[in-house]
């Protein structure tokens, strides 16, 4: 038997699950914890963790406090420690005046967020990239937002343009100074 201490979860949960003689298959551990075969090919490929309650059942079915342990240790880990970046793109066309722009918006563990939500220091790496950044109102929702702002006609990227962006950008900056983005335990 491996040493389940020294594996990752993932690598963990697929070993223990393969040697579970009542849950051997995704499909069979998917209908003992009502968590999605999907979900479960996720976990075991190291694609997303679960949830802490996600965890107790996968642990309960399969039997294994010590992948229970592993488990805990991971989401912890990844609760304090989020992976957050800034993402430019420096081809973005206004869609007002046609004008190319430097636009930004930032992903925290791999999904998108509007510049609303940046800290101080990843507004001061954006401006200093030559981002133009300023509150405007929404006229669909009526509040008002930090936006991506053409520096040449001053309209604004609401959310619905920036969301054509996502995943485009040329290029994307690690975040340090994550200490707002770690989220509070379940």
């Amino acid at each position: 038997m491996k040493n389940l201490s020294e594996m990752k979860f993932s690598d963990a949960m697929m070993y223990v699950r393969k040697k579970c003689k009542g849950c051997s298959s995704r499909s069979i551990l998917a209908v003992r914890t009502r968590i999605s075969s999907w979900q479960i090919a996720a976990f075991e490929k190291g694609e997303s963790l679960p949830t802490l309650k996600e965890l107790a059942l996968i642990c309960e079915a399969l039997g294994s406090p010590q992948l229970k342990e592993i488990g805990e240790r991971e989401i912890e880990y990844k609760r304090t420690h989020p992976d957050v970046k800034i993402c430019f793109a420096d081809n973005t066309t206004c869609w007002k005046c046609g004008q190319k722009m430097c636009s930004v918006y930032g992903l925290i563990d791999g999904s998108p967020m509007s510049p609303d939500f940046f800290n101080e220091s990843m507004l001061k790496i954006s401006r200093e990239k030559g981002v133009v950044l300023e509150d405007r109102v929404s006229g669909v929702t009526g509040e008002t937002h930090l936006v991506n702002v053409c520096p040449h006609c001053g309209t604004f990227i609401g959310e619905f343009y920036l969301h054509d962006l996502w995943y485009g950008e040329t290029e994307t900056i690690q975040v340090d100074d994550v200490a707002e983005f770690i989220r509070e335990k379940e």
